[in-house]
């Protein structure tokens, strides 16, 4: 793991942006992850990585920002077929990296990758 990333996961323990309703080291407005069990939030300048409880299993949404794609449980999104719930996991993902200031570039880029995977697989975006 490379340092800046170690740092910034760090961080996002440290802050209480684990799903539990915390509030950022900024002093953000709280992050609810009602959706999400369990989850970790891991933010590099170039990706970022949610990981949280589904189906009694641990799970993974990782967004490559210089590759531009998606991955879920470390396969990418472009190359499956999901199930309407792990679509809305996608999406829920969306909104959780748009309450975080330190992902907006991220979230800004996440989101138009996500719409064109959805546009891709025929769903409406």
């Amino acid at each position: 793991m490379e340092k800046k990333e170690r740092e910034i996961s760090k961080d996002t323990r440290g802050a209480g942006l684990q799903g539990m309703g915390g509030t950022s080291a900024s002093g953000a407005a709280p992050v609810t992850l009602d959706y999400f069990r369990e989850a970790r939030l891991f933010l590099a300048k170039d990706r970022a990585t949610l990981t949280f409880y589904v189906d009694q299993e641990v799970a993974s949404i990782h967004y490559d920002l210089i590759r531009d794609e998606i991955f879920y449980r470390g396969h990418n999104v472009k190359n499956m077929t999901m199930t309407q719930e792990q679509w809305v996991s996608l999406r829920k993902f969306s909104e959780y990296l748009a309450q975080d200031p330190r992902a907006e570039r991220l979230h800004l880029a996440y989101r138009a990758c996500l719409e064109r995977l959805m546009t891709d697989h025929g769903l409406p975006a």
